[in-house]
């Protein structure tokens, strides 16, 4: 097992999920282009596309009107949603 610290171990987690299950996307303030404020999610938009790692609005609210916009489409696929 290689030698990573924490946010080094948040970013191989979400590139482990995102490889295995295509419905997986992440999405919030700065995750997108720039990986997030500490880098967690630094390379995943280049690797996995815009359409799975991308921004949200810069508001708790954005994010939360994203996610549940979202609900009834992914309600269509496995219903394993998770908003944190």
């Amino acid at each position: 097992m290689p030698n990573m610290n924490m946010i080094q171990s948040l970013n191989s987690a979400l590139d482990i999920v995102l490889d295995g299950d295509d419905d997986v996307i992440v999405f919030g303030q700065d995750v997108g282009y720039f990986g997030g404020v500490f880098r967690t999610t630094d390379g995943l938009q280049a690797k996995h596309g815009s359409h799975r790692v991308f921004d949200t609005p810069p508001s708790e609210g954005g994010i939360l009107a994203t996610a549940f916009g979202m609900g009834p489409q992914r309600a269509k696929t496995r219903g394993r949603d998770s908003v944190r």
